[in-house]
C-alpha cells in the first residue's frame, strides 16, 4: 500500500632543466623551501586529503614574471603524505621539511612532502605500512626529486596539482595549461573514495610572500546516496531485501519513451582534461572516447540500525521491527533512514539520457493490530534530467541524494508466488499495483418468506 515517490537533491558542494637553474639566491636570508599544505575540498564540506585515504597527489610548477623567460620548477613532482603514528603513506626519513602536523604558512614543513620521493632515491623496503620501494603505483616518474626553493626573482609560481598519483597516463602542456589523463582517471565503485575519486587543484603563489602552498581539490566524479521516509497513515514501514543481505536496493540503467523502458549502458570510466586558464579554479573536461560502459544493477544496502536513522518498533504481536521515519508535520524537521552505501559514479555526459530504475521491497506493519504485508519490487524511475537540472546524468564534483517517500500508492506486488518479479527489468506499470481493501457500496436482500400454515 505504497508509493515511492522520488524527490532528488543534487548538493555541490595535474622539459625538465637543472636545478642550479631553477633557484636565484641574491636574498639568502629569505631562502624557504617550497612545502605543500593539503585541503580536500568535499562535495559538502572540507576534509584532509588524506583522511579519504589519499596519501598523494602529482603536482607541476612553473614561475614566472615580467619580461623573464617562464621556468619549470617541478615535472609531476610525486608529494607523498607520512603520519608517523599510523604509518600510512609514505617513509619520510630523508624529508628535511617533513612534520607530524601543518603548522603555519610559513613554517616551511608539513606533513606532506616531495623531497627524496624519486622512484631511485625512495628505497623503503620495511614492515611497518608504508609504501614500499616495489608498490609501483604508489611510486614517482622521477628518478629524483629536490627540495626547490622560492625564488624572489620571479612573482609568481603557478601549481598545476591532481590526485592520486599516476607515473604513467598523465600529461601537462604549460601552453594550453591543461593536464591530459588517459581513460581510468575516474572509475566507479562503492563506498572507498580512495580508490574511486580522481581530484584536481591549482593555486598561484606570490613568490614573495614564501607561504606554504595550500591546495583545495575539486571531485572528476559525483556521489550518489540514498535515503526513505514514510507516510503511510496507521502502518510503520521496514525495508527488506530483494535477494540478499548486501543488496538490498538496487537500480537498473535505462531510457525511457512514455511507458516504454529500455535497460541501457552508463559508463564506469572516463580520463580527463583539467583546464587550468584560471588557475585557482580549474575545470575538467570528462573524456568518454575510451570509457567503459555497464547495464549492471547499482547496488545499495537496507538501512540497518540506529546509525542509519532507524527505530524500533514492537507490534501489537510483539514482534520486533526496525522502521524507517514517518512524515512529519510541516514546520518541523523531517528525519531519514540512510543507506550505508555511497555509490562514487563516473560523471556522464551532459547529453545521457539514461536514468535508472530503484526497486526496493518493504514491509507494512499495522500498528492498531500487528498485521504484516509484505510488498515486494516497488518500482520508481529517475530521469536523467528533469528540464536543465541533472537527477541521473551525474556531473563532476557533486553530491546526488536520492530521497525517497514510501505511500500508500504501491507499484509493487503482495503477491508471494508472483513469477513476474525481475529486479534488473527497468519497466514500471503506469498505475499502482497495490491495492487497499475497498468495501465498494452495500445491499440487503429481501427476506424470504416462508409459510407455515397451522389450523386452529
Amino acid at each position: 500500500m505504497k508509493k515511492l515517490a522520488f524527490l532528488a537533491v543534487a548538493a555541490v558542494a595535474l622539459a625538465s632543466c637543472s636545478s642550479d637553474d631553477l633557484v636565484d639566491r641574491s636574498a639568502a636570508e629569505n631562502e624557504a623551501p617550497i612545502a605543500f599544505s593539503v585541503e580536500k575540498k568535499n562535495i559538502t564540506r572540507a576534509t584532509n586529503l588524506e583522511k579519504l585515504g589519499h596519501y598523494n597527489f602529482g603536482v607541476w610548477a612553473y614561475k614566472y614574471g615580467t619580461g623573464l623567460t617562464t621556468q619549470q620548477v617541478m615535472n609531476n613532482y610525486l608529494v607523498g603524505y607520512s603520519n608517523e603514528t599510523t604509518k600510512k603513506g609514505y617513509d619520510h626519513t630523508n624529508a628535511t621539511t617533513w612534520a607530524s602536523e601543518i603548522g603555519t604558512e610559513t613554517d616551511h614543513t608539513s606533513p606532506w612532502f616531495y623531497e627524496y620521493l624519486g622512484k631511485n632515491e625512495y628505497t623503503y623496503t620495511g614492515t611497518d605500512g608504508y609504501y614500499t620501494k616495489n608498490d609501483n603505483d604508489y611510486m614517482s616518474a622521477n628518478a629524483n626529486q629536490y627540495l626547490r626553493y622560492w625564488d624572489l626573482k620571479y612573482t609568481n609560481t603557478n601549481f598545476y596539482a591532481y590526485a592520486p598519483y599516476r607515473a604513467t597516463g598523465v600529461s601537462f602542456d604549460e601552453d594550453t595549461k591543461k593536464i591530459t589523463v588517459a581513460n581510468g582517471a575516474q572509475k566507479a565503485g562503492y563506498d572507498d573514495p580512495s580508490l574511486q575519486e580522481f581530484m584536481y587543484a591549482g593555486a598561484q603563489a606570490t613568490n614573495a610572500d614564501l607561504k606554504d602552498v595550500k591546495l583545495n581539490f575539486k571531485h572528476l566524479g559525483a556521489q550518489v546516496n540514498l535515503r526513505f521516509y514514510e507516510d503511510v497513515r496507521g502502518y510503520r514501514v521496514e525495508i527488506i531485501d530483494v535477494t540478499d543481505p548486501n543488496t538490498g536496493i538496487q537500480a537498473t540503467p535505462a531510457t525511457t519513451d512514455g511507458t516504454t523502458y529500455t535497460k541501457a549502458d552508463y559508463y564506469t570510466t572516463c580520463g580527463a582534461t583539467i583546464d587550468f586558464s584560471t588557475v585557482g579554479n580549474p575545470t575538467a573536461n570528462v573524456d568518454h572516447s575510451t570509457a567503459s560502459k555497464t547495464q549492471d544493477n547499482l547496488k545499495f544496502v537496507i538501512p540497518a540500525g540506529t546509525e542509519d536513522g532507524l527505530t524500533s518498533f514492537t507490534s501489537k504481536l510483539s514482534t520486533n521491527y526496525n522502521v524507517i521515519p514517518e512524515a512529519v508535520a510541516t514546520g518541523n524537521t523531517q528525519n531519514y533512514a540512510k543507506s550505508s552505501t555511497i555509490y562514487y559514479p563516473v560523471a556522464q555526459p551532459t547529453t545521457s539520457e539514461v536514468g535508472f530504475t530503484f526497486h526496493v521491497s518493504y514491509k507494512l506493519i499495522a500498528e492498531d493490530n500487528g498485521e504484516e504485508i509484505t510488498v515486494h519490487n516497488a518500482r520508481v524511475y529517475v530521469p536523467a534530467k528533469n528540464g536543465s537540472e541533472f537527477i541521473a546524468a551525474w556531473q563532476p564534483n557533486t553530491k546526488y541524494t536520492y530521497t525517497f517517500k514510501i505511500t500508500k500508492d504501491s507499484k509493487g506486488t503482495t503477491d508471494p508466488d508472483d513469477t513476474t518479479i525481475d529486479i534488473t527489468k527497468p519497466d514500471v506499470p503506469a498505475t499502482p499495483t497495490v491495492y487497499p481493501i475497498v468495501f465498494d457500496g452495500a445491499t440487503v436482500e429481501d427476506y424470504t418468506e416462508k409459510s407455515n400454515d397451522s389450523n386452529f
